[in-house]
């Protein structure tokens, strides 16, 4: 896909790691890029880094109200033609902690909501929002 400056992206987790580092990317090619993340601070950080064609919107990806108001705010800049979903938690689990007692099924939970609920969450409706555009070159969009 040809990224151009006449289009915007979305990055969830977009405000540390990975997702901020695709999200410089995308910027240095000229993308307006809304940043999707849990954190007001680092969300705040990024933009300043990021400068004018960056947005910050606090949101769980799981949450289809909230993602809505990412993909509003990226419409608004210009065209939705690009989602990179980097958002995702990881960590240590255990089946068994050191004391015996079971692993935190919680813990568990938590992370496959966000790992796979939100991806799923996340892309359905970014997808959504794509499918509407006007073909150019072909494509509509990509979301990944």
């Amino acid at each position: 896909m040809k990224l151009t400056a006449d289009m915007s992206a979305v990055v969830t987790g977009g405000a540390s790691g990975l997702g901020l580092a695709t999200a410089r990317r995308l910027i240095e090619r000229g993308v307006s890029v809304v940043i999707a993340d849990l954190s007001e601070e680092r969300g705040n950080a990024a933009l300043d880094e990021l400068g004018p064609k960056a947005r910050f919107v606090k949101a769980d990806v799981c949450d289809t109200d909230q993602m809505n108001a990412v993909y509003d705010a990226a419409e608004a800049l210009a065209p939705l033609r690009a989602l990179v979903h980097c958002a995702g938690l990881g960590g240590p689990l255990r089946v068994v902690e050191k004391d015996g007692s079971p692993g935190s099924l919680e813990k568990y939970e938590s992370i496959v909501r966000i790992n796979l609920i939100g991806t799923f969450n996340a892309l359905r409706l970014g997808a959504a929002r794509m499918a509407k555009n006007e073909m150019i070159d072909g494509e509509r969009g990509a979301a990944c």
